[in-house]
């Protein structure tokens, strides 16, 4: 959907600093030409935007650009994302294969008992620190050339830029885990340590479930952000 396509490139410029926080966007007349699209298609793609917290309106003065911390712990960031040019980021598979999906994976992905996921582990480093450990169940159905190799880059760079589908949104449940001593040992914590647990639901356009991921993090700190 053309929409959606202007979303994404709006998105992308703000998260890469292209337009940086408390910028102005181009007024709708500009936009509109820049992306070849109606102005009722462009409010769309704002109003999308302005859903996810990426910007907000002035009453008459404009579109502005919102500071990361809008955005990044409500929104569909990966880590990926998330980090400058200067950070350095790897990602450690632990394990990667298949499972037949049990009534629990087949309930979440609206699945027949016994269809096919991929199911990977990996471990997220940044700037030479163990961050996360991330547990994914992706359907074959959807992702039939999906390999070991693509967990070692962006997964959602790879849904929308290699499979070529539109992700619509990403539900959380955020909650408290006290780690076990395997998942301490990776991290590099003690044992017990009290960290942050994230369940990720990531859709595509039609409430299609293509990712389940839990993340676990080193951190048990939390920000968010009221806009009135």
């Amino acid at each position: 959907m053309k929409y959606v396509e202007v979303y994404q490139a709006i998105k992308a410029d703000i998260i890469n600093g292209l337009s940086p926080a408390w910028s102005q966007l181009e007024g709708e007349h500009a936009l509109s030409d820049k992306f070849g699209v109606s102005r009722p298609t462009l409010r769309k793609a704002i109003e999308k935007l302005k859903q996810e917290s990426f910007v907000h309106s002035r009453q008459g003065s404009g579109i502005f650009v919102n500071p990361p911390e809008f955005y990044q712990d409500n929104n569909l960031t990966s880590i990926s994302e998330r980090i400058n040019k200067d950070t350095d980021l790897k990602n450690i598979v632990l394990e990667f294969g298949s499972v037949l999906a049990n009534q629990s994976l087949a309930d979440k992905f609206r699945l027949e008992i016994g269809a096919s996921l991929h199911h990977f582990k990996r471990m997220r480093i940044i700037n030479g620190e163990p961050a996360i450990l991330e547990e994914t169940w992706m359907p074959k159905s959807l992702f039939p050339d999906f390999t070991e190799a693509h967990c070692e880059h962006s997964v959602l760079t790879y849904v929308e830029q290699v499979a070529g589908y539109n992700i619509s949104h990403d539900a959380k449940t955020i909650s408290g885990k006290t780690l076990n001593d395997k998942e301490a040992f990776l991290l590099r914590v003690e044992p017990g340590h009290l960290c942050l647990s994230i369940q990720h639901h990531v859709y595509l356009l039609h409430s299609v479930l293509a990712q389940y991921t839990i993340e676990t993090l080193t951190s048990n700190e939390l920000t968010t952000v009221s806009i009135r």
